[in-house]
């Protein structure tokens, strides 16, 4: 008997194409919009604003009116080093046509914000989340960036921080020495902190200034002299005050007490310090 072949034929079929998975590319803070992004070890100051963006890929086309259309949704965070909220989450939407030129295209998100004014120093995060609403599928990103500012040391109750005597109104740098001369303006800066925020972040505080002889007897006094009463969204955490006199021609020339009241008025605090100088 003749033996039987059999022959046995594979058939390689193609290949299902893979679903497209969205992605997030480019992602980068920048000091200016569509700017290079900052390098690492850069820090924002507060007040600053921030640039975010990056790019889409990875979307899925439908057609519709006889036309390939994309739908992209996203949302953006920022938040502190405690997870503290510092702005209000973002939304944002792309919606486009697209042809058989633009296969390569990866559409922007752009965003900024800027850093609260009275912002901690730390590590911040910017979180990004995408969401192809034709795939239904995710995509996210998170940054970290620095902010560097003052540095105001918390405290449960109301404190005042960081007392310094300047020669003028724009220094930087605290006296070493606090003399002044007959006919000279006095600058003092220092900052307020442990007062009580309500639910708003709201806040109402005032501060007032003595002088004190050499004897401690008063021989002026202003309070209030200034009102800081606000509210935001971030939680102010510390307020920056400023006291400026002029200093009579005629005062004899001795060591004086400049006493600074704070008052918390929704905590029912009072503080204060007290911070000699001469005039010579």
């Amino acid at each position: 008997m003749k033996p039987v072949w059999f022959l046995f034929l594979t058939v390689l079929l193609p290949a299902a194409p893979d679903e497209p998975k969205l992605a997030i590319a480019n992602a980068s803070l920048q000091q200016n919009e569509d700017g290079p992004g900052v390098a690492g070890g850069f820090a924002f100051t507060p007040g600053e604003a921030v640039y975010f963006s990056c790019q889409l890929t990875g979307y899925q086309k439908v057609e519709k009116d006889n036309k390939d259309t994309i739908s992209l949704t996203w949302n953006i965070e920022v938040r502190d080093p405690k997870g503290i909220l510092i702005v209000r989450p973002e939304q944002g939407k792309i919606d486009a046509a697209v042809t058989a030129e633009d296969r390569k295209w990866m559409p922007k998100a752009r965003y900024s914000f800027s850093v609260p004014p009275f912002a901690d120093s730390g590590s911040y995060r910017v979180r990004f989340v995408a969401k192809d609403e034709n795939s239904k599928k995710e995509a996210s990103a998170e940054l970290a960036f620095a902010v560097e500012g003052p540095k105001v040391e918390p405290s449960d109750t109301l404190v005042i921080r960081n007392f310094r005597f300047l020669r003028k109104e724009e220094d930087t740098e605290a006296l070493k020495v606090a003399a002044y001369r007959p006919g000279d303006t006095l600058w003092a800066r220092f900052d307020m902190t442990g007062y009580r925020l309500d639910k708003e972040n709201a806040f109402d505080i005032d501060y007032g200034l003595a002088i004190l002889n050499g004897g401690g007897q008063e021989v002026y006094s202003k309070l209030p002299a200034a009102e800081e009463k606000n509210q935001s969204f971030y939680p102010r955490r510390y307020t920056p005050g400023v006291i400026s006199l002029d200093i009579p021609k005629e005062i004899p020339h001795a060591t004086y007490t400049l006493v600074v009241t704070v008052r918390d008025h929704q905590g029912n605090q009072t503080t204060e310090v007290r911070q000699k100088f001469s005039i010579e």
